[in-house]
């Protein structure tokens, strides 16, 4: 039990609570940038899917540092290090929440007004770098259909093997993967922004959430756009897996 309590212990607990706190794990990105077998869009593709990522986890991770930093003076000498490991955690937690984006606006803007007008921006930047991650995500999804339609032509008339067949379909995997979870933090980041707007309406019943509202209408509709085409694309390779 002492160990667990040991400075390097815990400084591998922050460690993992920062991980987890970006959503997307510790992974090393940028890998892709020069592999030959992806083409440009793919890489684009893996590119906005790090740029939506570290979005979605910014708050996550400051809260993080900021809880293992309060924690840490709040446990006092003998306890340092389980407040560190207590005030990490707890952080994370708070940074991911809505709660601690609400905060924030409050702490920039007293105005209720100015608040939501702030909060209807964020809602439209990230519509913004949705409507281009769509647009190359289309492109993608199509090169797919249109490569995998070829081996299995190919395949059939004996031009193509099955390990041919294979190593299209892992790639084409691997896009839907990204796609996937893309989809997965834009729809947390959705109910992010629907739990800050009501907790204005309820807090100020006479503000317009018009504007804010129209924002998160839209980044619905995107957000069921590019399921559609991941859906598209897990058609594709359930054909050709299949074949």
């Amino acid at each position: 039990m002492y160990a667990l309590f040991r400075p390097r212990a815990v400084r591998s607990a922050i460690a993992a609570a920062l991980c987890a706190a970006t959503l997307g794990g510790c992974v090393t990105g940028g890998s892709y940038a020069n592999d030959p077998y992806l083409t440009p869009e793919q890489r684009r593709l893996r590119a906005q899917d790090q740029e939506f990522n570290r979005t979605v986890g910014e708050g996550a991770v400051v809260g993080a540092l900021g809880g293992a930093l309060i924690g840490a003076l709040a446990g006092g000498k003998r306890n340092r290090a389980a407040g560190a490991l207590i005030g990490a955690g707890a952080g994370a937690l708070l940074g991911g929440a809505t709660g601690y984006y609400v905060a924030k606006k409050k702490q920039g803007y007293v105005d209720e007004n100015q608040r939501l007008d702030s909060m209807t921006s964020d809602v439209r930047s990230d519509n913004a770098r949705l409507e281009a991650y769509i647009a190359n995500t289309r492109t993608v999804v199509a090169q797919n259909k249109a490569e995998l339609a070829r081996l299995r032509a190919s395949y059939n008339t004996n031009q193509a093997t099955r390990a041919d067949l294979n190593r299209r379909v892992a790639t084409a995997e691997e896009d839907a993967s990204h796609i996937r979870q893309t989809i997965s933090r834009l729809r947390e980041r959705q109910s992010d922004y629907i739990q800050a707007r009501n907790a204005s309406r309820s807090e100020s019943p006479g503000a317009s959430t018009a504007s804010m509202d129209a924002e998160i209408a839209r980044l619905n509709q995107q957000i069921a756009a590019l399921e559609a085409q991941l859906n598209e694309l897990n058609s594709a390779i359930s054909i050709t897996k299949t074949s």
